[in-house]
């Protein structure tokens, strides 16, 4: 693949990354916008209505998954299924923020959960089948394939550096509404461009049946799923992969608190926070392939791990001046994080789609990211709602309700790395020949 394809197909993760990391960044912080005494939407309520969507969202994945797969199976190409969805989850991130304090309650809660759902299965329905293209567009080649998994990892911090430097002076100048609008038009253009990032050779109609290839008989989608979820291998990788999901999606939730309430800045500063963490990282992602060769992927995830918890736990004992300030001394902080961020994200796509070609050829691959997302999903609402429980109670316990959700993200991450001993298949012992 040429420079230009690679960029284009890394469009597409900018577009919907960018739209997802606004949303978790800023809907617990939307809701608790006050007027006359009253907040919007309580924090809790939100995040038992973001949980369920989370829910409905992940249960939806394997049937994108289904659907992607029996789409290559007919012979169409998978990219096209990209021309469907493009515009679905802007549509709905706009929604979303619509309502203010003018709007009665019912309306305002109708806004919000239309939203919602519109953002939520644009977002599955686009997102399946453009991770899946990881495996058309590297047509055998495990070194494109690598290039192409690590081109998601980037487009997920390109995409939150967006978000977090650029949604926050929006936000201040024009308001949520506007802002969401913004997101939204800008990437509706960036997701329809993967489309045109296919090698040459894939420009045809794909053949039903690849000799290099193993094709699995069509399934029925639960038996599928089953089957994924009982690849031990797979199970062990998506509770690491969960576990740093989770972590990030917390501290993506903490940052706009972190710097209002523990900091005593605004929500422009948020950028001062992640900005260096998303700057460091995305300059250690030249370094990932190096990384990934030398440890392999699965070591790498591990060790980026373990050291990312002891940062996010660090982030609970920030609001003091050890360097400078103490937004100076935050943004030393996060941009620790930076280097763990890159691996985590650059090699999550290459685990998925490696332990689906394990099992079968590409008729596989979009049952395994529905499996993936479905367990994924969940326990990212699970994220939200324990961070909206955590700031619920910030009346009470003041800022230790704020803190605690850096112990939360870093303990997200060690859950992670345990469970993923506790599940992985054990390793086959090698007896000595006499």
């Amino acid at each position: 693949m040429s420079i230009t394809r690679y960029f284009l197909f890394l469009c597409g993760q900018i577009g919907i990354m960018s739209l997802s990391r606004f949303l978790y960044q800023w809907i617990l912080k939307y809701g608790d916008l006050e007027s006359s005494g009253t907040k919007l939407f309580p924090a809790i309520t939100i995040g038992i209505v973001f949980f369920s969507f989370r829910v409905f969202d992940g249960v939806t994945d394997p049937v994108a998954g289904k659907l992607t797969d029996s789409w290559v199976r007919k012979g169409f190409q998978r990219r096209t299924l990209l021309w469907i969805s493009f515009s679905l989850a802007p549509i709905g991130l706009a929604l979303t923020f619509l309502a203010n304090h003018s709007h009665s309650k019912p309306f305002a809660w109708a806004l919000l959960t239309i939203g919602l759902l519109i953002f939520f299965i644009g977002y599955t329905f686009y997102a399946i089948p453009y991770w899946s293209l990881i495996d058309d567009y590297a047509e055998g080649n495990m070194k494109v394939r690598a290039k192409l998994s690590n081109l998601l990892g980037l487009g997920i911090v390109l995409a939150s550096g967006i978000g977090f430097v650029v949604s926050g002076a929006l936000i201040e100048k024009f308001g949520y509404s506007m802002a969401a609008l913004s997101f939204g038009g800008i990437s509706v253009f960036l997701m329809v461009l993967p489309f045109f990032a296919s090698p040459k050779k894939t420009n045809r109609i794909i053949k039903k049946n690849k000799p290099t290839e193993i094709q699995t008989e069509p399934s029925s989608l639960w038996s599928g799923i089953a089957q994924a979820l009982r690849h031990r291998r797979f199970l062990a990788l998506i509770a690491l992969f969960g576990g740093s999901q989770m972590s990030f999606t917390v501290m993506t939730t903490a940052a706009p608190f972190i710097a209002t309430e523990l900091l005593g800045g605004s929500v422009r500063d948020v950028a001062q926070l992640l900005g260096p963490l998303l700057g460091m990282a995305v300059i250690f992602f030249l370094l990932v392939p190096k990384i990934q060769q030398r440890f392999g992927w699965l070591r790498s995830m591990l060790y980026a791990s373990i050291a990312l918890s002891i940062v996010y736990a660090c982030c609970g004992l920030l609001g003091k001046s050890l360097i400078i300030n103490p937004l100076m001394t935050a943004s030393v902080v996060f941009g620790l994080g930076g280097p763990m961020i890159a691996v985590l994200l650059g090699v999550e796509a290459e685990g998925v789609v490696d332990c689906a070609k394990e099992k079968g050829g590409e008729s596989l691959v979009g049952i395994y990211w529905g499996a993936f997302n479905f367990v994924v999903k969940i326990l990212n609402g699970i994220a939200i709602l324990l961070a909206s429980i955590l700031i619920s109670y910030q009346e009470s316990w003041g800022s230790l309700a704020i803190r605690s959700m850096g112990f939360l993200a870093g303990g997200c991450l060690l859950a992670g790395v345990g469970f993923y001993y506790i599940i992985r298949p054990a390793e086959k012992i090698k007896t000595p020949t006499p």
